[in-house]
């Protein structure tokens, strides 16, 4: 298995890090990759906007370079804690726009993880990652720490949707090892609680099925509210049922799940058919 972190953010880096660490727990010969991408409105081949933009940020959040070194200053304290038994985590910085070099990066690994952070670096690469890629992407609170070795207790959030179907397919690698796996739906088809429910315990995952009316709040805080109330230390769904602008302009529950969490999210996102 082939794990990339991605690290936009010092501050964040820890999570990160932490929550690919956790992710590895699967595979005795995962690999991890750290990588920076440093965005440098001195070398971007985009619109003029765009690189007025890059520059306006160097005055709250440093230069490119400044960020990047102190992006590996946290990486270089964190790996110095690591377990020696724990895999290797190599470093990786390369320059260019977020959303393509994620992009580029990610084209053979398994799973791309991210810290949610407040800084555009982090919103491109969720978007890069998740949106125009199409797999399975881990996302953690920027400030969550791992408190277990693996993901023990998984929630996942049953919809009608492909990317529902695809996010369930992404996590077996972690599902199968769970001590326990709930699946939720929120409302009252049962018949597709239970098609799904059948379909994870055909792949070798013993889910118990837990069905749970909808309240007033909106859909996606609900779901974080009900894995939390479970105990459930990772929540796996599928991702923007309609496009990411739509659920930004409307509201939407990928949305709302994603200012809600505070646990981890393995979510997916189909991108075609």
């Amino acid at each position: 298995m082939k794990i990339l972190a991605v690290i936009t953010a010092a501050e964040t880096a820890h999570a990160c890090l932490d929550a690919a660490l956790v992710a590895a727990s699967v595979d005795p010969m995962a690999s991890i990759e750290a990588l920076h991408v440093v965005v440098d409105p001195e070398q971007l081949v985009t619109s003029t906007e765009e690189i007025q933009i890059q520059r306006l940020r160097e005055v709250r959040e440093g230069s490119a370079r400044e960020r990047e070194r102190a992006c590996q200053a946290a990486f270089i304290t964190w790996n110095a804690g690591l377990d020696p038994k724990a895999p290797r985590v190599n470093w990786k910085s390369v320059a260019g726009a977020e959303e393509e070099m994620v992009e580029q990066e990610a084209r053979d690994v398994d799973l791309i993880v991210l810290a949610r952070g407040h800084d555009m670096d982090s919103n491109d690469a969720q978007h890069a990652a998740l949106v125009r890629r199409g797999r399975a992407v881990l996302i953690v609170p920027g400030a969550w720490q791992a408190r277990a070795k693996r993901f023990d207790h998984i929630v996942i959030a049953l919809s009608d949707t492909p990317s529902a179907e695809d996010a369930i397919r992404e996590a077996l690698p972690w599902l199968k090892p769970a001590r326990q796996v709930t699946a939720i739906r929120i409302g009252e088809e049962r018949d597709l609680a239970a098609k799904f429910v059948d379909q994870l315990r055909d792949a070798g995952v013993k889910a118990e099925l837990r069905m749970v009316a909808a309240d007033s709040e909106n859909l996606g805080t609900q779901i974080v509210h009900e894995a939390n109330s479970l105990g459930a230390q990772l929540l796996v769904a599928g991702a923007y049922r309609h496009s990411p602008l739509l659920e930004w302009l409307l509201g939407g529950t990928t949305r709302h799940m994603l200012s809600a969490a505070d646990l981890p999210l393995l979510l997916a996102h189909r991108t075609h058919g």
